[in-house]
């Protein structure tokens, strides 16, 4: 059973597009912009579209009503068409759409596609931490949202084992002569934990040699001090030894290139250390994901987008290319001349590309004289992976801010070798840096806040709030409760903001229960539940319509029933945020109304059984949008 305010805002929609002759989709986007309320429901700018719209609105009317649409009424003023429901008669349909089993979920897009989302995709040699929480929530969210549009998403998550950073951690690994993975086991320490240390003490240690063998006394004084702290966060008394080894290595950036380049022609035991250590790295990952209930479909290795051939086949595409090049003895493509000869050939393509004006870029090295390839090859190869192994019709990479300019190549890189659709369905979703207040991220040095301590300690300060507010509480219960309310506050505080703004993670704020935050969406829910289960079952038949002949109650069932169309927009748009507002402007006008116009101890019977209705909706509605964010629903709170 398809539910009728969708049904009667595509049929609006249809209405306008057949009679102002523009793109039904455009109409739709047009009606969604935000209204006054007491205006109308939702608004037209027909004026945009034609100059003299009198002569139309009343066929737009006559069409309305012969497709026995009376429950609508439309009035053009000051160039809008302003369209207001009867909401007697929509209230009346609603109620027959919710007894027959009818549910809000997000509108299906008539156009359904293949889509990938790549997200998360953090380098494999230290815990997930707040660097990386807000791509591994935008992904998610963005993930959830075009699968209830009906898209078919395929979600990824790409390993980048083939780097420097992966090969330093795995040199600290050789010359303590220690498995990732047993160690780990062996001491009881979270193995991408274990990796992580590892790493800052390797890197940090060989950061220092270099500096003594420079003369620069500051910096080696500065990073003595890094490795001070680092050992007296010593796992398991593995620091002398570790730093000792990578003391006594004769030329360290020689082993560091030794390893690089027999790991990516797939020789042991260089193959076995990088691929033991990553796995152990990913198995802390996967523990940290399935707390916010994050997967994926796949895990792509970098390392096997070489030892397959694809970054070969690249290449060869490359050298057989108009636009190769040879730059200081490496090999690389002539960025430059496929921006000329592309803004010569098709002024639309570096429209898209979105190139700023006068901007000029180097160009792109494929592969280093030494016969090392560099990362953008592979993200090369592995783009064109992406759409060749999923039919994909737009691939979606969730990568930060700071990747602008690697991922503007890549796309006309893509173009320069012929992968047109490639490069005009790749998508950058980018997003800036979280900040947590006094607290300084750098991972070479093991300077990080991870996901699991953040979580840890909004969940402490939650089990605190939980026992001052029923002292009573049973441990279980009040940890099962916290944990929820941990991923929600996380969840909800990574997507609020559109992602091109800075955000900065504040607990006390973010665990907020009052206003603007994910544990006040969870209070509300339960807010509502609680309501439904004082008052019962339903009785349906009972309901009066005139129950939302009432200002703030109508206004309720008229935004509740615009979810479908918002989170439908908010997929479209890749806009998380816009739903995020949604739900808290739901919120807010729910609790608004719950504290002024009571339903449990409401007189009139069919009145309150219509008012049990809108409350049903509204948990409803919050519930599908909960979901959508990706935060737990709760019971109790």
């Amino acid at each position: 059973m398809d539910n009728p305010f969708v049904k009667i805002v595509d049929t609006i929609a249809e209405t306008i597009s057949n009679e102002i002759k523009v793109n039904q989709e455009e109409v739709f986007r047009f009606l969604m912009e935000p209204v006054k309320e007491e205006y109308a429901d939702f608004s037209f700018p027909i004026k945009r579209f034609l100059n003299n719209p009198e002569s139309i609105v009343l066929k737009i009317y006559d069409s309305l009503n012969s497709k026995n649409l009376k429950i609508v009424n439309i009035e053009l003023i000051s160039g809008f068409l302003n369209i207001k429901f009867d909401e007697v008669k929509l209230f009346e349909k609603i109620t027959d759409y919710i007894k027959n089993g009818g549910g809000i979920k997000t509108k299906k897009s008539e156009k359904q596609l293949s889509i990938v989302v790549e997200h998360t995709s953090a380098n494999p040699i230290h815990p997930l931490h707040m660097g990386h929480a807000r791509n591994t929530c935008i992904g998610d969210t963005l993930s959830r949202l075009l699968n209830a549009r009906g898209h078919k998403v395929n979600r990824r998550f790409y390993i980048d084992d083939m780097g420097r950073q992966v090969v330093i951690a795995a040199l600290g690994f050789k010359t303590i002569n220690e498995n990732p993975m047993e160690l780990s086991k062996k001491i009881n320490v979270k193995p991408d934990k274990l990796v992580g240390w590892v790493y800052a003490v390797s890197s940090t240690t060989l950061d220092a040699l270099n500096a003594k063998k420079k003369n620069n006394i500051e910096e080696a004084e500065k990073l003595a001090t890094v490795l001070t702290r680092l050992k007296s966060q010593d796992p398991d008394n593995l620091f002398d030894k570790l730093f000792s080894g990578l003391n006594a290595l004769n030329d360290p950036e020689k082993e560091i290139s030794n390893i690089m380049i027999n790991y990516e022609k797939g020789l042991e035991p260089e193959k076995s250390l990088i691929r033991s250590m990553t796995m152990s790295v990913l198995n802390g990952f996967i523990e940290t994901l399935n707390r916010l209930d994050i997967n994926f479909d796949n895990w792509d290795w970098e390392s096997d987008i070489v030892w397959n051939g694809l970054v070969d086949r690249v290449i060869n595409l490359a050298k057989n290319n108009k636009y190769f090049t040879k730059f200081k003895d490496a090999d690389a493509l002539d960025i430059p001349s496929i921006i000329n000869d592309l803004v010569k050939e098709d002024q639309k393509i570096s429209k898209i590309i979105n190139l700023p004006k006068g901007f000029e870029l180097p160009p792109l090295i494929l592969r280093r004289s030494d016969g090392s390839t560099l990362y953008t090859t592979r993200d090369i190869a592995y783009s064109i992976y992406k759409f060749n192994e999923t039919n994909a019709d737009k691939v979606i990479n969730v990568i930060g801010a700071d990747q602008r300019l690697p991922q503007l190549q890549i796309r006309l890189a893509l173009l320069g070798l012929g992968f047109k659709k490639e490069a005009l369905n790749l998508i950058h979703y980018d997003y800036e840096i979280v900040r947590l207040p006094g607290k300084a991220m750098h991972g070479r040095r093991g300077e990080y806040v991870t996901l699991d301590e953040v979580l840890e300690d909004i969940k402490n300060k939650a089990i605190e709030e939980l026992k001052n507010r029923n002292p009573n509480i049973n441990n279980d219960v009040a940890n099962e409760i916290a944990e929820k309310i941990a991923v929600g506050t996380l969840r909800f505080s990574m997507i609020q903001l559109n992602a091109m703004k800075p955000l900065t993670f504040d607990i006390n704020k973010a665990l907020n229960l009052r206003e603007n935050s994910g544990p006040y969406l969870q209070y509300t829910y339960v807010r509502a539940l609680n309501i439904l289960e004082k008052h019962g079952k339903i009785n349906y038949d009972a309901i009066k319509n005139e129950t939302v002949n009432h200002k703030l109650r109508r206004s309720m069932l008229i935004k509740t029933l615009k979810f479908p169309l918002i989170s439908a927009k908010a997929a479209d748009d890749l806009s998380p945020e816009d739903l995020v507002s949604y739900l808290v402007s739901l919120s807010d006008q729910f609790n608004q109304w719950y504290e002024n116009d009571n339903v449990i101890r409401e007189n009139d019977y069919g009145i309150k059984e219509g008012k049990a209705l809108l409350v049903e909706l509204i948990k409803n509605t919050l519930g599908e949008g909960l979901y959508l964010l990706g935060i737990p629903k709760l019971n109790k709170i």
